[in-house]
């Protein structure tokens, strides 16, 4: 479909232009019998119509090259380097415009369709020439025989007789006794016109000669840069102005062309001319646009069929078939425009002989030279091809800009030029692909912390998957097919507990941990053995814990990290911290390669960060690694996510998560970066994560208020803005699925959203703030980028206002009630939640919350009333009618556009239902709650924890009273000190010393049990001369004893089936050392906590008096406005004779009026922001869904290779698994596991050296060695 587009679309184009062309002369037709026939209707010719031809021609051919300024400028100013100006692209792109210029407002109104079309065939002159001139010198090249000589002249005789039959296309006419002018200008233009068609003579015999730049430029090894292209834009219109100019000097006044560019109607010719060259400008771009969507999906033209091949050809059969049979109603359209259709311009009495037969060899050669002009070699899957089409398009020979060339990088070694547009060869962030090893690797990272079985069996079942298709892959003899080594880690937070056994306390996993070990048990499949263990399970012991090692049943190793957060920062970050330094820093860095091989190792090394309850299958994760693989400037991808669950809370996540991937997501990623790449579903590349100011940076602890927001209770996005400020890209794949569970409780919901919402405003705050460093850096970040995210967090900030306000005019029209009534029943209780969010707890706060959801859903139905009936009385015209429309129809188009998810829209109803819980409730309660930085999602276990005093909501708040200073006024409330209190907290310091000093010098075990039992023996002293009372305020308890026997822990009933086994000395050195540095456990003192509660209190308090004060002010001049509108409005007329309904103050009847709507200027201003925000992510949610698209089709393009693979038996696939299995046998650990790897309990370890993070200490090496020979110098 695409081919026949890009055919009859380039033979329409070609056409229109050629009519143009042959009517901005006036001509006698009395010898054309095709006008002789049809001139029922005469053709009037004015002055403003030739004008407006002049026009349309310089149209269709120059804003092509406006647009190119335009984009040069914006790339430019967006921070691009401009580079030097490559002259000989200009020299012949000004040659071609002029040879084109010349025969189109000179030479062509001489003619008629036919010879004109004839003539278009003959520009491959120079080709013919070339093409004649090789052969010769091929026929005198020294060391040749004379028979071989004369057999070579033979064959030069075809290519002699090609070049003069195109040749004699300079000279025909004007040897003929016909009225043509144009003894110098035909030949000129026909010469300039091959020349500047350099694409059709360049080929890749001209690498490393005088034309390598245009070599590279043509197939697509470099672009030209922004001062090359916008001089080239320049002169090129230069060109056509001065031509247009010649042509018309005594035709055409120079004032009509102003006349027609400033009268326009629909009615006057002229207009509908200069419609019919932006319709052709559109064709044309839409053409390009076609073949560019071809080359991506990989499909390609047959040459025959291409449409420089067959055009001429297409076009003159059309010319025949109107001008043979006759047809009259294109003569009659075409004169309701002024113009004619010419078919035989001179007759056959003009001329001595027929010019029909060689204009048919004309049509047969150029139908040649196109053909081997299009033809393109063939390449190997295995080969890295570029496909590329000519930079500057030409509106005059539309089908000359739809060739697309192939190229194979491994035949064809680019040159870097510093000032090209392909950034600097040395940065650190460019991987060319021919360096790209195919087999990658892959690390699958999970952050686990109290998941159920449910979500912990939906995690394994997808690793298991996943596993599957890696022993497929790497199983398989595809050469184009990515092949990946894949690794997989959980990283378990919170994953041990106190267990007293026989008067010892010691530390063993918990039952979340043992829930964890069953499933996997259950869905492996696998038994024990007759010795009674698992030979695919190993347990060991680390600093940070413990660690359970299982060999997956492709062959896939999986470490399960037992994180004790008596040893080891816990939480998601610290997690992400460990596997970031472990993986890229131990692995990569410890490796024996030099720096340049561990930085390609980094660039071909991944990390698929997951959640523990995420579900995903193969498909979209290799999506996501042939996206990295291809993309080397890409440091992160992240796919769509899905949420799961029941329950309305759900219901209202699936339709958000659903718009904003459809657009904010597709917008980022279409003209910008993704700003956060969610941590449940994204592929990182290690060599962006491996970055001084990203990996060192992320493992920064928070110092001040702002921080603790920024960093700890977003740990995604403030990753991703430490990559994006860093120079990395993030981008959105939509056609990679995954799903989580999401919050099914209300007040799970506001807590999670609690966390998300300040992270997201302080991180993109963060980014706006820092906006030069970012643009600098990344290139996909323009000042415009940064804009538009100025409007939506402005936007975003003034949501409850905007709410607030729609809330208040709604009850209006729906109960007609008084504004300010209106205005204050609903400022109390959004005031008076204000104020509970501020004195009391969270559960208050949220039950408050809840119950006015409730109450405010069912007030959105009377704006839904209200909304309609503003719709019928004012008819869609009005602005506010217009953008709820339009919402409407683009959120419906957007989910006609993703059909697989089109039933989300179905909880748009929810969604609406819930606007004003969520954009005012939602929004206070984050702003407010800002200095409580706990998680509050899944914090009620207890059994991990340690044990928790629970009191009554009375009793907390008579200790509130009681530690207050109104304890004052009666004295018996304050508490009074407990001696017994005092002394357990004497005594659990003084153990707490002890067993620190234990920690230091635990070399001797025998005497630190008996000193053990001593303090045992005096805290039993204690307890027993102390008279304690019953304690009523929680104990802090003191920290567990590690019990001496560091494999205690694996002496669990279910734990018996694994074997043991133990580090090796560099590994356990590693994470002594990054602990130490970094991820040790953090310990503060109450001055110190009560230091940062106050710093948030304040950070809380002036954040959150500024937004609410900015917006009442806002919706305070909304109201006021509103209630002033017949004098502060804006008086608006949409059309003539508008009419609209409106209710009679006097009779109370609705009545139609001729009155101009009257329209809020500042509710307009905002209605204008908001759609435009909405436009813009529209625009780019259908260039995402475009590339979405092409994606898929070049997913069907390469699913043929499987097609005859439909039929194989089940042996087949077992035969690949069990090769897959011995490739990846996993039996040694020793040879298996990275650097160091594991040794069984029995082997002997060999300790390594240490190299801890040596490539950024080599980078920081060079940079001093950089900044010394700069101070030397």
């Amino acid at each position: 479909m695409c081919n026949t587009f890009l055919t009859l679309g380039s033979a329409i184009s070609k056409i229109c232009v050629l009519i143009l062309a042959t009517n901005i002369w006036d001509r006698k037709y009395h010898t054309d019998p095709y006008a002789r026939r049809c001139s029922r209707i005469p053709v009037q010719r004015t002055p403003r119509g030739v004008a407006a031809m002049y026009l349309a021609l310089l149209f269709i051919q120059a804003v092509p090259d406006v647009v190119a300024i335009i984009r040069s400028l914006m790339r430019f100013y967006g921070g691009d380097r401009a580079g030097r100006i490559r002259l000989v692209f200009v020299v012949l792109e000004f040659l071609r415009a002029l040879g084109l210029s010349l025969l189109i407002f000179t030479v062509f109104p001489q003619l008629d369709l036919y010879r004109c079309l004839c003539l278009c065939a003959c520009f491959p002159i120079i080709t013919a020439l070339q093409q004649l001139l090789s052969t010769i010198s091929r026929t005198f090249k020294p060391g040749r025989s004379f028979g071989a000589r004369m057999f070579l002249s033979t064959t030069t005789l075809p290519h002699l007789i090609l070049f003069l039959a195109l040749f004699s296309a300079t000279y025909l006419w004007n040897v003929m006794e016909t009225p043509f002018h144009g003894a110098w200008v035909l030949p000129f233009g026909l010469f300039a016109i091959s020349i500047g068609f350099w694409e059709s003579w360049v080929s890749e015999n001209h690498a490393e000669t005088t034309f390598h730049e245009l070599y590279q430029v043509k197939y697509g090894l470099r672009k030209l840069n922004i001062s090359t292209r916008l001089m080239i834009a320049i002169v090129r219109i230069i060109t056509v102005l001065v031509v247009i100019i010649y042509a018309a000097k005594g035709r055409v006044k120079p004032y009509l062309f102003f006349n027609v560019l400033t009268s326009y109607s629909y009615s006057f010719r002229q207009t509908r001319l200069l419609l019919i060259a932006f319709g052709m400008i559109l064709l044309n771009f839409s053409l390009r646009g076609c073949a560019r969507f071809l080359a991506a999906i990989g499909m390609r033209a047959f040459s025959v069929f291409h449409p420089v091949t067959i055009v001429p050809a297409v076009g003159y059969a059309i010319i025949a078939f109107i001008c043979n049979h006759k047809i009259c109603g294109i003569a009659n359209f075409l004169a309701r425009l002024g113009l004619r259709w010419s078919c035989d311009q001179w007759g056959r009495k003009t001329r001595p002989f027929d010019d029909w037969y060689i204009c048919m060899i004309w049509l047969a050669v150029g139908a040649y030279r196109g053909y081997q002009f299009v033809h393109q070699k063939s390449y190997d899957k295995s080969d890295e091809v570029v496909d590329s089409m000519p930079p500057v398009p030409n509106g005059f020979c539309i089908e000359q800009s739809l060739v697309v060339f192939h190229i194979s990088l491994s035949k064809a070694e680019p040159t870097f030029d510093i000032d090209d547009d392909h950034g600097d060869p040395y940065d650190e962030l460019i991987v060319r692909n021919d360096e790209v090893d195919r087999t990658v690797t892959l690390y699958m990272c999970a952050t686990m912390w109290h998941e159920t079985a449910t979500e912990m069996a939906q995690m394994l079942r997808s690793i298991l998957k996943l596993d599957g298709e890696h022993a497929r892959r790497l199983a398989t003899k595809k050469a184009d097919q990515l092949r990946f080594r894949l690794e997989g880690h959980i990283f378990f937070d919170d994953a041990w507990e106190d267990r007293t056994e026989l008067g010892i306390t010691k530390r063993v996993p918990n039952d979340f941990f043992r829930t964890f070990f069953d499933t996997l048990s259950e869905l492996t499949g696998e038994f024990v053995d007759e010795s009674g263990s698992m030979m695919s399970r190993i347990l060991v012991n680390t600093p940070y814990g413990g660690r359970l090692v299982v060999k997956l049943p492709a062959g896939t190793l999986l470490f399960v990290h037992l994180k004790d957060k008596k040893l080891i920062r816990h939480k998601k970050r610290w997690s992400q911290v460990m596997y970031m330094y472990y993986l890229l820093g131990h692995r990569i860095m410890d490796s024996p390669l030099s720096i340049e091989d561990r930085q390609q190792m980094a660039d071909n090394t991944f990390i698929l960060a997951i959640d523990g309850d995420s579900k995903f299958e193969p498909e979209a994760v290799m999506r996501l690694l042939n996206l990295m693989n291809t993309k080397s400037d890409i440091g992160c991808a992240c796919g769509r996510i899905h949420p799961i669950g029941s329950g309305v809370m759900v219901w209202y996540q699936k339709f958000e998560y659903a718009i904003a991937h459809w657009f904010q997501k597709a917008a980022e990623h279409v003209f910008g970066c993704v700003l956060c790449a969610p941590g449940c579903f994204s592929l990182f590349r290690a060599s962006a994560l491996m970055d001084d100011n990203i990996m060192h940076k992320y493992t920064k602890t928070a110092q001040e208020p702002r921080h603790f927001v920024q960093y700890d209770q977003g740990e995604d996005r403030w990753l991703s803005t430490l990559m994006l400020k860093q120079g990395y890209r993030i981008e959105y794949v939509a056609a990679s699925d995954a799903e989580t569970y999401a919050p099914e409780g209300f007040e799970e919901f506001f807590n999670q959203r609690r966390r998300w919402t300040p992270s997201s405003i302080a991180n993109t705050i963060d980014l706006l703030s820092d906006y030069k460093r970012a643009s600098e850096n990344n290139d996909s970040i323009s000042m415009s980028y940064i804009s538009y995210q100025f409007m939506v967090i402005f936007f975003s900030m003034l949501g409850p206002a905007i709410i607030f306000t729609m809330l208040v005019f709604a009850q209006v029209a729906a109960f007609g009630v008084d504004s300010a009534k209106v205005m204050l029943y609903n400022g109390i209780p959004i005031s008076l939640f204000i104020v509970i969010c501020f004195i009391t707890e969270s559960n208050v706060q949220l039950l408050y919350a809840k119950l006015m959801s409730i109450i405010y859903a069912f007030v959105m139905l009377a704006v839904l009333v209200a909304t309609s009936s503003q719709i019928v009385l004012e008819t869609v015209i009005s602005p506010t009618s217009m953008f709820i429309v339009a919402m409407v129809l683009i959120f419906f188009i957007a989910a006609c556009l993703h059909p697989r998810e089109f039933t989300n829209i179905i909880y748009g109803i929810v969604f609406f239902l819930m606007i004003p819980s969520t954009y005012v409730f939602l929004s206070l309660y984050s702003l407010i709650n800002l200095n409580v930085i706990n998680w509050g999602t899944r914090e009620a276990v207890a059994k991990a924890t340690g044990k928790v005093e629970t009191t009554s909501t009375f009793e907390r708040w008579l200790r509130r009273i009681g530690e207050s200073s109104w304890s004052a006024l009666c004295p018996t409330l304050r508490a009074r000190p407990d001696e017994g209190m005092q002394l357990i907290e004497r005594k659990l310091e003084r153990l707490e010393r002890s067993v620190a000093e234990l920690h230091k010098n635990d070399e001797d075990n025998e005497k630190a049990k008996e000193r053990l039992l001593k303090i045992a023996k005096d805290m039993d002293d204690a307890a027993g001369t102390s008279d304690i009372v019953e304690i009523r305020r929680p104990i802090v308890e003191a920290k567990p004893v590690r019990s001496m026997d560091k494999y205690m822990w694996m002496e669990g009933d279910y734990l018996q089936v694994c074997e043991r086994g133990r580090l090796k000395a560099a590994e356990e050195e590693f994470w002594i050392q990054l602990i130490e540095t970094y991820l040790k456990p953090i310990e503060s003192s109450p001055q110190q906590q009560s230091a940062i509660a106050e710093g948030l209190a304040s950070l809380r308090n002036n954040i959150a008096f500024s937004i609410i004060l900015l917006n009442a002010l806002l919706a305070l001049a909304i109201y006021l406005i509103q209630k002033h509108k017949n004098v502060l409005s804006i008086r608006w007329t949409p059309y003539r004779n508008f009419k609209w309904t409106k209710m009679n103050e006097l009779t109370g009847q609705y009545e139609e009026t001729k009155d101009p709507l009257k329209i809020d200027p500042l509710g307009m201003a905002i209605i204008v922001f908001l759609l435009g925000i909405l436009i813009v992510q529209t625009i780019g949610m259908l260039i995402h869904r475009l590339n979405t698209m092409i994606g898929a089709f070049q997913e069907v393009n390469q699913f043929h290779d499987l097609v005859p693979n439909w039929k194989s038996k089940k042996t087949d696939d077992e035969r690949i698994l069990t090769a897959a299995r011995q490739m990846t046998d996993t039996t040694s650990y020793a040879l298996s596991h990275g650097a160091d790897g594991y040794t069984r309990h029995r082997e002997l370890d060999r300790d390594n050296e240490t190299v801890l993070y040596k490539l950024q200490r080599a980078r920081l090496a060079k940079r001093m060695q950089k900044a010394e020979a700069k101070n030397q110098a």
